[in-house]
């Protein structure tokens, strides 16, 4: 089988569904190719721009972009392209229910800390209506709610951890703990999907409501884990926070990222507007290319072998952990093309001894210009190697995403770059290809 596009995605992370719509809504025809959901269904929903520098917590990420290295992401793009990408971003899921924003420091765009279900706060950037800022900022008296069954959130936990936060020290707390909507359900265990599916449904918002209200007198905020529905749709949340009268804030939970899953959701609906395929469940076995040029992508699943000719391609297939790199002694390399990624000989070299500390293995990456092509370490002229592939996301190197809490705002800001420079070169091509054609005489 053999299928032909413009700008072929490799990839359904946030980078690769970035890129897609940065693609599609530049007038290009999109195909994506994904073997798996990516990294949104284990994410959280909001967006990491940069939570930290060398360890050490930043609550003003665009000024703290100055302090990172030059082969960085962000610096090799740029504050306005990063900026350009986020707006695009929030302009996107605000047309698909799901509002992003960010609070404000002096003045200054900034980080909001965000709680867990673990009690730690994690700094983030671009937060849906349920992690409302100023609710978090505001309140004293905070009720911390979970479910019977629930087990992946113990109210009495978070509250011991967020007691030893700074940033949450005075705060008064009470622990709650619902009945389980499903009566005689007993023993059985429940995660923050189950329930956000149920929340879906105006029978489950109600139930949330009725269970809540006799403990909001005590509480100027509700800390829940991420139930309020488990698609694009804030209205859920408004319906629950109006009728209790009281401030709700979702807790960042443990997979499923519900959140992160509802991000997808509008990510996907958006690209359903525009000129877009979506293949799943597919592995790409080989490239097929020519002094530097790729000319098709040929993937594999249950029903045998497909090949995709595409003008350019998007490769956002992650980092070793995806597959999108592969490591082994002494050797790395990208996994679709082959690039080589340098790498210290000895093993030990790749990591520290404080396992929170910055590893070398978490920086691996194909090297790119910025433009997101692929280039040399060492290549100042930044020739790309690959004439027409663009790499975005967790396979780009220069960052780590755990460390710096960058992952989203780097997939991102390099998933809209490599879209956009895709679509401009498929749109050359093109046009030149149609220029040969309207010189032959038939």
């Amino acid at each position: 089988m053999q299928r032909a596009t413009e700008v072929l995605v490799v990839g359904a992370g946030m980078a690769g569904l970035c890129a897609a719509l940065a693609a599609a809504q530049a007038g290009s025809r999109v195909e994506l190719l994904s073997n798996g959901v990516g990294s949104l269904a284990i994410s959280g929903g909001s967006v990491d721009l940069l939570g930290a520098v060398g360890g050490d917590p930043v609550d003003l990420p665009w000024a703290a972009m100055a302090m990172l290295p030059p082969e960085h992401p962000y610096r090799l793009l740029g504050r306005e392209r990063v900026a350009e990408a986020l707006a695009a971003l929030q302009a996107c899921t605000a047309r698909q229910g799901l509002p992003l924003h960010n609070a404000t420091l002096d003045g200054e765009p900034c980080n909001t800390w965000l709680p867990t279900v673990m009690g730690t706060l994690r700094p983030s950037y671009l937060v849906p209506a349920a992690l409302d800022p100023e609710a978090l900022a505001g309140a004293h008296r905070v009720v911390v709610a979970s479910v019977e069954g629930l087990r992946d959130c113990q109210p009495a936990l978070v509250i011991r951890q967020l007691r030893e936060q700074p940033r949450w020290r005075g705060r008064d707390f009470v622990p709650v703990k619902l009945a389980s909507p499903e009566s005689g359900s007993g023993e059985r265990s429940l995660n923050a999907l189950d329930l956000a599916r149920m929340l879906d449904r105006p029978e489950g918002r109600n139930w949330l409501v009725q269970a809540l209200l006799p403990h909001v007198g005590r509480a100027d905020l509700l800390l829940l884990p991420p139930v309020l529905g488990s698609r694009a749709d804030a209205s859920i949340w408004r319906h629950v926070s109006e009728a209790l009268h009281c401030p709700l804030v979702e807790m960042a939970t443990i997979p499923p990222g519900v959140g992160g899953l509802r991000l997808r959701d509008a990510l996907l609906r958006e690209l359903g507007g525009y000129e877009f395929g979506m293949v799943e469940n597919t592995e790409i076995l080989r490239a097929e290319s020519d002094a530097g040029h790729c000319r098709a992508l040929v993937a594999g699943n249950v029903d045998g072998e497909s090949r995709y000719e595409a003008r350019a391609f998007v490769l956002a297939t992650g980092g070793i952990l995806s597959g999108g790199l592969q490591l082994d002694p002494g050797r790395a390399r990208e996994s679709v093309l082959g690039i080589d990624i340098p790498v210290p000989a000895e093993v030990e070299a790749l990591s520290e001894a404080d396992i929170f500390g910055p590893h070398r293995f978490s920086r691996l990456g194909v090297t790119v210009n910025g433009r997101m092509q692929p280039v040399q370490p060492q290549d100042a002229a930044g020739r790309p190697l690959w004439d027409n592939v663009f790499f975005a996301g967790r396979t780009v190197g220069g960052y780590d995403f755990a460390l710096e809490k960058s992952g989203h705002g780097v997939a991102c800001a390099t998933g809209w770059q490599a879209g956009l420079c895709a679509a401009r070169l498929a749109q050359e091509a093109d046009k030149t290809a149609g220029s040969v054609m309207s010189g032959v005489r038939i």
